[in-house]
């Protein structure tokens, strides 16, 4: 890929959505401060969302996640999945083009194909001529066509990680909302001890740990993060996770400092 520099920002779908609303609603001031944070990137940048609210609240009450759910109905869901995460990478589309930032959407569901879950073909072509481009890609969190299940989800995370492979970024930043890697979850325990470091030394207790998330998730919780993030070792791409919720966290990255968050080195 003929890009100079290049980063990934994930942001977490509980940050940039009102998680626990119904019917799900964007979460438009954290919207607009990350829209402004974004603008410190002097680098090429993708732009990943969660699906927060409206991609989970549809994909659970459609079954998937769960094993048992006949092929018919996950595909019955695919029409509301796919209009809520629509709305959803509009607004941020919107957000950022108001801040200046040149972003257009590039949904997985037109380039990607699934095979029991996993990615078997992602078209990765449009990304590469949209950055050339001069512009910012937005890709989200998506339901697919699955060859084996008829459709499943491919979680914004795994395009994150897979697009950082693939394009050979050099940072990628995950944020979400709490600061990194905790022992224990910072929502229930408000102890728990954050990680500022994983590597190889402490990733087995780390994994050990790590749980899945406290709300609807179906794609997942911190344990799937790690262990994809874990395929990019010995590619030299700087990883943080951070708190996407905290004002300055975000520029701070972009802007090669390192603010409150979870480094991961291999």
């Amino acid at each position: 890929m003929d890009v100079k520099r290049l980063t990934i920002v994930k942001l977490g779908g509980s940050v940039i959505t009102h998680k626990g609303s119904s019917p799900p609603t964007v979460n438009e001031e954290n919207l607009l401060r990350i829209a402004q944070e974004l603008k410190i990137s002097r680098e090429s940048l993708i732009v990943i969302l969660g699906g927060g609210a409206h991609g989970h609240q549809a994909a659970h009450k459609h079954g998937f996640g769960v094993l048992s759910t006949p092929s018919e109905q996950l595909l019955q869901g695919v029409p509301s999945i796919r209009h809520n995460m629509s709305v959803l990478s509009l607004a941020v589309e919107e957000a950022l083009n108001e801040a200046g930032i040149h972003a257009v959407v590039l949904p997985p569901f037109l380039m990607a194909s699934l095979n029991n879950k996993r990615i078997v073909n992602f078209q990765t072509s449009l990304i590469q001529q949209a950055i050339q481009s001069g512009f910012t890609v937005i890709t989200h969190g998506d339901v697919c066509f699955d060859e084996s299940l008829g459709a499943s989800i491919l979680s914004g995370d795994t395009i994150a990680v897979y697009l950082a492979k693939e394009l050979k970024a050099n940072s990628l930043y995950i944020g979400t909302d709490v600061d990194g890697v905790l022992e224990e979850d910072p929502k229930t325990d408000p102890d728990a001890v954050h990680i500022e470091i994983i590597d190889t030394s402490n990733i087995d207790s780390v994994f050990s740990k790590a749980g899945p998330s406290s709300a609807t998730d179906v794609t997942g919780g911190m344990k799937k993060k790690l262990v994809d993030i874990f395929t990019l070792a010995n590619l030299n791409i700087d990883i943080a996770i951070f708190n996407l919720g905290v004002p300055g966290r975000l520029s701070a990255l972009l802007s090669g400092k390192t603010p409150p968050c979870t480094m991961i080195r291999f």
